[in-house]
């Protein structure tokens, strides 16, 4: 029972602790929240400039953007800094400071709750639930944001209207009148703001901010230009005839060409600047249409704008992304292959060095071998010395061959083809291989052949000596070990067989043997095979 009761309180100490974390302001914290304050209460103020955004039907459509902003991406204890600048409104020195007409307290503090609890609630589910990355770069992101904002927008319209029905500011007719510009007015806003303003709260609040990309102003500048010939262009055209009236579908042209140019930040700055540059623009060309027309127009303007811009960025960090997969593959291929070399240069360095070192010691000890063996040929002890100058000029041929097979590995052996009867081979094999057949008891059947063959005889032989030698060396006294040639379909194939696979299952030396019959086959463009009891070389012939 202790025990149960003192996890109970460690879980309710570690939420009290995790409460103290979110509400545990430091002075940056603090200057942080009044500055969203003042952030806030700017978007709303500037919404009620000469007017000229009466388009929207709604004083919230900025401040739900901002609203939406802080709660994607600040500190969960700085989200509240939204309802705290709504609440301010209920304060009569606040609103004169501002300019602002007074109303009451009753109505700020109402729509304070109702704007926070569903922008920022949207931004939480967007930020939470989904997992949606900020700055958003992805086309899914953007369409989750997308479809959310939308939906947050439809909910704070219709509770806006029917907050001020119930309260009697206006009758229930006159709210649902106003409920389709509110809400795509509201819509435009938090589709607007984020893009630009998550960025900044995105660096102002990382712990080590790095350095926020600020545009060029040139291309800031070219966007504004552009989109003031646009919509002089729409409104204008509108003015000199009713038959030019659709031409103010131009103004949806550069967000979308910017879009597609320059990716999703190209497209939120100009979607910002076309939806809150054409209220004023409608006001100043006596434009005469339908508010609420112009206003779903551009509200489609944005989504499609934004969503073209994500899809540019989502394929730009794609393709960024492969880039950089392919240098770092590119990268350690270099790297990989130096070291391939490095080892391979290591390795020549390291066999030529052991055979010279060694050629000149073992040349030098069959010599006084060969003298022992002529100083003491009528003693007993003349057979051990025969025995050890065998061994000697073993090594000795091994070393000749390990440096044999260097300089071919190194490219350095220029082939010297001519064309000549198999059988010379055959016949160089059996003088040499015959008299140890012979001395060992084992049956050497080298078959005669007419075949010819245009090749280096040479290296030819080499390779077939390594095998003779392996089966020969390796095989029991009564065995036999046969060599013989065929011709098929314009190849010559030489087959060495024994009878106890000491030709396909080579020991000690005669690996190395068989690397350099590989290694001859190579050079001679030629196959080398073992199979069960044989060894084959295929070169064309």
């Amino acid at each position: 029972m202790a025990k149960y009761l003192l996890l109970i309180f460690a879980n309710n100490l570690d939420q009290f602790l995790h409460m103290r974390k979110i509400f545990d302001f430091s002075r940056r914290d603090a200057l942080l929240f009044v500055g969203l304050i003042v952030l806030w209460l700017a978007a709303y103020k500037s919404a009620d400039v000469f007017n000229f955004f009466e388009t929207y039907s709604s004083l919230w459509f900025l401040p739900a953007g901002v609203t939406l902003s802080i709660a994607l991406v600040m500190p969960h204890r700085m989200i509240f800094a939204p309802l705290v600048a709504n609440l301010l409104l209920a304060i009569p020195i606040v609103c004169n400071l501002l300019d602002i007409e007074f109303t009451g307290c009753r109505d700020p503090i109402l729509h304070s709750f109702r704007l926070f609890i569903v922008y920022a609630g949207a931004g939480l589910l967007i930020r939470h639930l989904f997992g949606v990355t900020q700055p958003i770069e992805t086309l899914r992101d953007e369409l989750i944001l997308l479809l959310i904002t939308i939906g947050a927008a439809l909910v704070g319209a219709f509770t806006g209207v029917s907050l001020h029905a119930v309260v009697g500011n206006f009758s229930w007719v006159v709210a649902w009148d106003i409920l389709l510009p509110w809400a795509v007015g509201d819509a435009i806003g938090a589709l607007i703001v984020p893009p630009l303003l998550v960025p900044f709260l995105f660096w102002l609040n990382h712990p080590k901010p790095t350095k926020l990309e600020i545009p060029n102003w040139r291309v800031i500048a070219f966007q504004l230009i552009t989109i003031l010939l646009a919509m002089f262009v729409a409104f204008s055209a509108s003015q000199q005839s009713v038959n030019m009236g659709p031409l103010w579908y131009v103004i949806l042209l550069p967000p979308i060409v910017f879009a597609v140019c320059g990716g999703l930040p190209a497209a939120a700055r100009a979607t910002a600047l076309t939806t809150l540059l054409t209220p004023p623009a409608a006001y100043l060309f006596g434009f005469e249409g339908e508010r609420t027309a112009l206003q779903c127009l551009l509200l489609v303007s944005a989504g499609i704008s934004l969503m073209i811009g994500a899809a540019i960025t989502d394929r730009q960090r794609a393709f960024a992304a492969v880039k950089e997969s392919e240098e770092q593959l590119e990268q350690q291929v270099r790297d990989r292959t130096q070291q391939l070399q490095e080892a391979y240069e290591f390795q020549q360095h390291l066999i030529k060095s052991i055979g010279h070192d060694l050629r000149q010691p073992v040349q030098s000890i069959d010599m006084m071998l060969e003298g022992l063996v002529r100083e003491h040929k009528a003693t007993p002890s003349v057979r051990r010395l025969e025995q050890a100058l065998n061994v000697s000029k073993t090594a000795g041929g091994f070393i000749t061959r390990v440096l044999e097979y260097a300089k071919r590995d190194a490219g350095k052996v220029v082939l010297q083809s001519e064309d000549f009867p198999i059988q010379r081979v055959f016949d160089q094999l059996s003088q040499t291989f015959q008299p140890q057949a012979d001395v060992e008891g084992i049956i050497l059947e080298i078959q005669q052949t007419d075949l010819r063959l245009t090749s280096d005889a040479h290296l030819l032989w080499e390779a077939l000596s390594n095998l003779l030698q392996n089966a020969v060396r390796l095989s029991n006294a009564g065995e036999t070990v046969t060599v013989a040639a065929a011709a098929i379909d314009g190849f010559v194939t030489i087959i060495v067989t024994d009878q106890i696979q000491t030709v396909s299952n080579p020991v000690g030396q005669a690996g190395f043997g068989l690397e350099i019959v590989q290694q001859i086959a190579r050079l001679l463009e030629g196959e080398f095979q073992l199979e069960a009891n044989q060894a084959i070389m295929t070169l064309p012939a």
